[in-house]
């Protein structure tokens, strides 16, 4: 069921839920197969030594890990048929270290009115401090 309807205007804002960067998230969503020797795999998802090799001060989260959260802000507001005719792009600029919250928002840009219409939005994905680490954009139909 879609929370957005065809009388979204242009401007009005919409956010994901607040999701933690926990290491328990960083080593299953990069550590590789839970049953592989050796599991985490050592990357700059999971190990200290290795991030700080790459020049990150930490460790970092994957970006599609919060891809994944902007996705299911989309899905939270068109529903399921957004897999199926929906878009989105997204650049990542800025890394996310483990216990960052990551909130995704849209901001509708613009809509083309019709059967159905479309529905663009600018695209981002926020930091606990606010400041955005993914920026893009995001679009939808309204039957």
């Amino acid at each position: 069921m879609s929370t957005i309807t065809k009388e979204a205007a242009v401007g009005q804002e919409f956010s994901g839920k607040p999701k933690r960067i926990s290491w328990q998230r960083l080593w299953a969503f990069s550590g590789g197969p839970f049953a592989a020797e050796g599991w985490p795999k050592k990357n700059l998802h999971t190990d200290t030594q290795v991030a700080i090799t790459c020049g990150l001060p930490s460790v970092a989260a994957s970006a599609t890990q919060f891809q994944g959260y902007m996705a299911e802000l989309m899905v939270n507001l068109f529903g399921e048929e957004w897999f199926r005719r929906g878009e989105m792009t997204l650049k990542f600029i800025k890394p996310v270290p483990d216990d960052d919250v990551l909130t995704s928002k849209v901001r509708v840009q613009s809509k083309e009115e019709g059967s159905p219409t479309k529905i663009t939005f600018e695209a981002w994905c926020e930091n606990k401090n606010g400041e955005p680490v993914a920026v893009g954009t995001a679009s939808g139909l309204i039957p």
